[in-house]
Formats: structure tokens, sequence, C-alpha cells
């Protein structure tokens, strides 16, 4: 992990407590909205000096959504609220910009931090992504860890 994501994945663990996404936003005092969006579209952050809210497909599973909230999140605590305008299931293969990397590796590093850690040691990457619910392609966000 990079020394801008870490220092901000240690911020956020003595400030917040780590039980859900939807806690994370209470706690920070972000909206969550939950609405229709169209098919690949997981979520994006409406944000300004005074307030944010953090927008999610309600038709995904929300397995998923634990992910995407955490991702948008990382883009308010990251980037100010900067993003590519949606989070998008990304293809193998694809560029994925800077940003979104980095908010793709703090949102993993805060999903699993909201897991059981002796149950997470027990399982292999691939497990986790089912376990997670998260998908395949978000493999290389799982930080190196022995099993």
């Amino acid at each position: 992990m990079c020394p801008f994501i870490e220092k901000n994945y240690e911020d956020i663990k003595r400030k917040y407590t780590l039980t859900s996404p939807q806690e994370l936003l209470k706690e920070a005092n972000i909206d969550l909205l939950m609405m229709p969006l169209i098919d690949n579209t997981g979520g994006f952050t409406i944000a300004n000096n005074r307030y944010s809210t953090v927008v999610v497909n309600s038709d995904w599973d929300e397995h998923y959504l634990d992910f995407v909230i955490l991702h948008e999140f990382s883009h308010l605590v990251l980037h100010g609220g900067s993003s590519t305008p949606y989070y998008r299931r990304i293809g193998a293969g694809r560029f994925v910009p800077k940003i979104e990397n980095e908010a793709n590796e703090l949102a993993m590093k805060l999903l699993l931090d909201m897991h059981d850690p002796e149950e997470i040691k027990r399982l292999t990457k691939s497990q986790l992504i089912y376990y997670l619910g998260i998908d395949e392609d978000l493999l290389r966000y799982i930080p190196k860890f022995d099993n």
C-alpha cells in the first residue's frame, strides 16, 4: 500500500468504528441514497463544501454495494469527492485511472477490516471474492496476507 493510502487508512481507523459501510457513512455524516441506476453503474458521489451524499444502485446485490459504498467514501477521503463520474464494474485488462485504483485499494482494506480477521485468514483470495460478494476483477486489490 502506498504511503498516501496507508496514512489515510490509519486516520480512518483512528477516527471511526469500522463495523459496516453504512455505519461508517453515518459516523462521517455522509448521506446514503439508494436508487435504481443504469445496469453497470454501482454508484457515485455528490459533494460540496457543506455535505456529501453517496448514491448507490439499489438493484445491485447488497454485498457488492458494501464495496461500492466504501469505494465512494474513499473518493471523498482521498480526492475530496473528485472521481470518475460513476463507479462501474471494471473489466479485466482495462485501464483503471489512478484515482480509481486508489479508491479501490482503500475500499478493499476497509471492507476487509469490517469482517472477522480469523475468518479472513482461513480463506484464499479466490474464496474471499465469494465471501465478500465482489467481482473477480477486484482480486488485485486484496492485500497480500499469510493464510
